[in-house]
């Protein structure tokens, strides 16, 4: 199932990673990282059904509005991220019980075509990698745009927008980011 885990629902987008983080012969090892903290918000499963249901309905019957789903557990809300459509909102209401509480997130851009436009960036790594530029993860934000990790986005932006001309291009690293809107190129 695509839905988004618990983490990711609430606090980032979801990201592919392309570099396996392994470490430069010599280097120290770093010490062992606490077991998370998972927490079993009593919503949760039936949110998650909730959000599956959207996500299918969104993917087979409506990919031209289709951006995304996450659940907020706090709320007790599936959030929706779709670009404004009455037939998707429509068949959202009918898929789920009338006692879901849905938040609906404007979006620019669908699903489909930010993952299509996010392939093109990956099918690009090695083309990237031979002008020096690692990407470090490649993925979407809903709706909005494709996300592209580098170690430099400053530096990188000139290169990788002129390479994607017209696409809504989001660099970033370490949470610092870019937003190129597909009009800067």
């Amino acid at each position: 199932m695509k839905v988004r885990t618990l983490l990711l629902a609430l606090a980032a987008p979801a990201v592919v990673a392309l570099t396996t983080g392994a470490q430069p012969a010599g280097a120290q090892p770093v010490a062992e990282l606490p077991e998370p903290v998972i927490i079993d918000w009593p919503t949760q499963d039936k949110l998650l059904d909730w959000a599956a249901a959207v996500e299918r309905e969104g993917q087979q019957n409506h990919p031209e509005a289709y951006a995304g789903v996450a659940i907020d557990p706090i709320l007790g809300t599936v959030i929706v991220h779709r670009v404004p459509s009455t037939g998707f909102d429509d068949a959202v209401r009918r898929v789920l019980p009338p006692s879901a509480a849905v938040r609906y997130v404007d979006a620019v851009y669908p699903e489909r075509e930010l993952a299509a436009w996010a392939a093109g960036v990956v099918a690009d790594t090695d083309y990237w990698r031979e002008r020096g530029v690692e990407l470090n993860l490649v993925g979407s934000v809903p709706g909005q745009c494709v996300l592209v990790g580098t170690e430099e986005p400053a530096r990188d932006v000139a290169p990788i927008s002129a390479r994607y001309p017209g696409w809504p291009l989001c660099l970033e690293h370490d949470g610092g980011a870019v937003l190129l809107t597909g009009d800067e190129a």
